[in-house]
């Protein structure tokens, strides 16, 4: 199989669980790929290159830099197939005259937690995938609910939905240790949250129940703007010997990081219709890692957790029903079940078919 695959990605390919699942599939179809994204890491991966484009941290001229840039590589490579890893790759990729796109539209973009006070903003970003978004072969979200969602907005899309799972492959030997990088003993409890650090993610919550447990340490893997504010929430608590920053980790390595962890968090809140929607890839990475979950009871996640009993849920704010379940989850003591169950239903594997077939091939 000869046929040119390019991935577009506005971030770092090198820290995003989702491209790199992708990636491997592409690559082991035997496809050629080309891997375009804003990062500053390698540039290739398993032998296939990666165009990295610099771009501001914020602005217009961010996407617009980025548009101009990409557009510039997909003429000179003219590719078969294009994957749009999020929509600010949509307008670029769907460009392209006669080559096979697919919009993995893994959020609901136009409604994100960060545009609710940007009503301008959310406008234009709605516009943006509402123009692009029929001029695609195939659409991939996270989730059942949000495939509902934007077939209702835009009709007869070609929508399959592909889980956030991580491949088998990075199931955790054993070889890294955290509880020693860190200087915690067998009797310390880790509170773990790995993902970007934004408001609405419930990390203030993780860190506010560490007050209820006197033994536990709180564990955040991960970056973002929000981080400062985070270290004086957890400074203003007495809490700064108990909390650890652990900066991000290449998805790669991220599992065998997090695996001494005894509960993962994903306390989301519902402030936006995409974060109502939220399936994280964490839960299932979590899982595999032999985490049990504490996580909110939003729709999504909800049935995931309950169908595969990898954890519990309570309300992103009741702070008394999250404790109980704490509790419940260290007295169950259930890590290599939990482990079990990802390892045979919630690994990327279970999808590579149900993938290939989004890029108009036979699974």
């Amino acid at each position: 199989m000869n046929k040119s695959v390019v991935l577009i990605f506005l971030g770092d390919y090198f820290f995003d669980a989702r491209c790199i699942n992708m990636a491997n599939t592409i690559i082991d179809y035997g496809m050629e790929l080309y891997i375009i994204d804003s990062g500053k890491s390698d540039n290739n991966y398993r032998g296939k290159s990666i165009y990295h484009i610099s771009v501001p941290e914020r602005g217009l001229f961010k996407y617009l830099k980025f548009h101009l840039k990409v557009k510039d590589i997909l003429t000179k490579l003219k590719p078969e197939i294009i994957i749009a890893g999020d929509l600010y790759s949509l307008p670029v990729a769907t460009s392209i005259k006669n080559a096979h796109v697919v919009y993995d539209s893994r959020e609901l973009y136009a409604q994100l937690g960060g545009l609710n006070s940007k009503p301008l903003r959310q406008y234009y970003w709605s516009w943006i995938e509402k123009k692009h978004i029929t001029k695609v072969q195939s659409v991939i979200v996270t989730a059942p609910g949000d495939g509902i969602i934007l077939n209702k907005i835009n009709n007869n899309l070609n929508i399959t939905t592909i889980y956030n799972f991580p491949s088998r492959k990075m199931k955790p030997s054993g070889k890294f240790s955290l509880r020693k990088k860190l200087n915690l003993d067998q009797e310390k409890i880790i509170f773990l949250y790995q993902g970007v650090l934004h408001r609405g993610r419930g990390i203030k919550q993780m860190i506010q129940l560490l007050t209820h447990f006197k033994n536990a340490h709180g564990v955040i893997i991960g970056k973002g703007f929000y981080k400062n504010e985070l270290k004086n929430y957890s400074q203003t608590l007495g809490l700064t010997k108990r909390t650890h920053f652990y900066g991000a980790v290449p998805y790669l390595d991220l599992l065998e990081v997090s695996a001494d962890a005894n509960i993962g968090f994903s306390l989301i809140k519902p402030i936006s219709k995409s974060y109502e929607q939220a399936l994280p890839n964490k839960l299932f990475e979590y899982a595999l890692s032999g985490i049990p979950v504490l996580a909110s009871n939003l729709p999504e996640i909800e049935k995931v957790i309950s169908e595969y009993k990898i954890g519990y849920t309570a309300a992103h704010d009741n702070i008394e029903n999250q404790i109980q379940m704490i509790k419940k989850i260290l007295n169950e003591n259930n890590e290599e079940e939990i482990q079990k169950i990802a390892d045979q239903d919630l690994v990327w594997e279970s999808q590579k078919g149900l993938f290939l077939k989004t890029l108009g091939l036979d699974g």
